[in-house]
């Protein structure tokens, strides 16, 4: 029998990234209904990610080339912080839902350039448009000078077509990989894009000597189309619909595909023209969003995870580039997807090494043991790059009185219950209790709830969610 409580925990796991176990106590005390209610609500207001300002802004023209190449130089260390200023933001944003939402499509429109300013760009454009319209969202992505660039769009000229962003917009972004579309639609496709490209001030422009204003067939369709018309066509199939559908439900729902409801979904979908809020009310509202089956069926992703340590016990790495090298460790970095596909995500995300520090993180917080970093390649076209060759220790910061305070009033022979339910999704019925026990601190009463915490957030179960 799954609690109110429980489905609770099950909704802010999974449309934001959890919540202290007093701040689930309150909302426990409200129906579904109206807790979905407020994260939209939280979600209308919003900031922006802000680690630099415009570099162009100041005097508003073209940069020259060396400029380009001192901005590409500096890149390394601007995108470094504002991967850790985005998973703060995780962590304290008043709008947890929308960032919940923009990391969702950050990985769905997978993108990585040498340009920090861009990619700053490009998240603040997935963040205003996370739960508008898809229309809305696919139109801006497509038009975004750092996705242009990842596939070479301002390379795609009407006498060379480039045809890497017609395909990914297809296969990826839209009708999903082998549906509908042939090669000769990848190809007319491309035409319709060409001229579509970066200046260097850093901003979509269309260059219409490059254009291919000639006739396509597209779809089973002829005109002289252009690339927002190819958009727009793709968006009147109804596989586009289905596809993102179903990609939804996997990410907030469950890996594995109940066809009858996504079909339901997307219908509805298709019919709100692609309106993301409605689509996520729709899925938070339902009632098989809390069956028994759904609920701690996902494990977290390695942001996810470090998201939830931070919001629970205030966890960081002292290091400027510490939680960087976590999320390299732990097979995941955000503005460094390993391709144009994105994370896979399930059980891709853990293996040998992956579940070891998992399983381990929780002993090397609480004692400050912290962690070796050397993190195996990852990231696309990276060869050779001296950030992440030397094996450096990094030490851990923590704060368990938050957890200290919320469970001091537990009674001592429920403490163990009452923190699995607090932090484990799973069922529990493969869980020794008396080995949890075992490594209690009984030295004083806030050891012994800190430990038995640590000793919960060891368990398999804990990578649940």
């Amino acid at each position: 029998m799954i609690s109110h409580q429980q489905k609770i925990q099950h909704l802010y796991l999974r449309a934001a990234f959890g919540e202290k176990p007093d701040i689930i106590q309150k909302k426990s005390r409200l129906a579904i209904e109206k807790n979905v209610d407020e994260l939209f609500v939280n979600a209308q207001r919003y900031l922006s990610l802000k680690t630099m300002e415009d570099p162009i802004k100041s005097n508003g023209r073209p940069v020259s080339n060396l400029k380009i190449l001192f901005m590409i130089l500096r890149s390394k260390e601007e995108t470094l912080k504002m991967n850790v200023d985005w998973l703060n933001m995780m962590s304290e944003s008043a709008s947890p839902l929308r960032e919940k939402m923009t990391f969702f499509w950050h990985n769905h429109f997978a993108t990585s350039t040498p340009f920090a300013w861009l990619m700053q760009v490009q998240n603040n454009t997935l963040r205003k448009n996370s739960l508008s319209s898809f229309r809305k969202l696919l139109h801006a992505v497509a038009k975004d000078p750092a996705m242009i660039i990842y596939l070479n769009n301002h390379q795609n000229k009407k006498d060379a077509p480039n045809e890497n962003f017609a395909r990914e917009v297809m296969e990826l972004f839209t009708l999903g990989e082998g549906n509908i579309y042939t090669e000769k639609d990848i190809k007319e496709a491309a035409r319709a894009f060409t001229g579509w490209t970066v200046n260097k001030k850093g901003e979509y422009e269309f260059e219409k000597e490059d254009h291919d204003f000639g006739e396509k067939e597209f779809l089973g369709r002829k005109g002289n189309f252009n690339g927002e018309e190819i958009l727009d066509i793709i968006l009147q199939q109804k596989q586009t619909a289905n596809h993102i559908a179903s990609k939804i439900y996997k990410e907030f729902v469950n890996e594995e595909v109940d066809e009858e409801i996504v079909a339901n979904l997307a219908e509805e979908f298709y019919t709100n023209d692609y309106d993301i809020k409605k689509l996520m009310e729709q899925i938070f509202v339902a009632d098989w969003f809390y069956d028994e089956k759904n609920i701690g069926s996902k494990i977290s992703s390695p942001v996810e995870l470090i998201v939830r340590y931070k919001k629970l016990i205030n966890f960081d790495v002292k290091r400027d580039d510490g939680l960087f090298y976590m999320q390299r460790l732990l097979g995941q970095t955000l503005f460094f997807p390993p391709s144009v596909a994105g994370w896979k995500g399930g059980k891709n995300w853990i293996d040998s090494s992956s579940l070891f520090l998992r399983m381990n993180m929780p002993a090397r917080i609480l004692n400050d043991g912290g962690f070796d970093v050397r993190p195996k390649p990852e990231f696309e076209d990276v060869s050779d790059d001296t950030m992440l060759k030397t094996k450096k220790k990094a030490s851990v910061q923590s704060d368990w009185n938050g957890l200290v305070r919320i469970f001091e009033k537990v009674k001592k022979e429920d403490l163990t219950q009452s923190v699995l339910d607090a932090f484990i999704q799973s069922p529990q019925t493969d869980i020794d209790k008396s080995i949890i026990e075992k490594y209690m601190d009984h030295s004083s009463d806030e050891k012994r709830i800190i430990s038995t915490c640590a000793a919960v957030f060891s368990l398999p179960e804990f990578q649940l969610i």
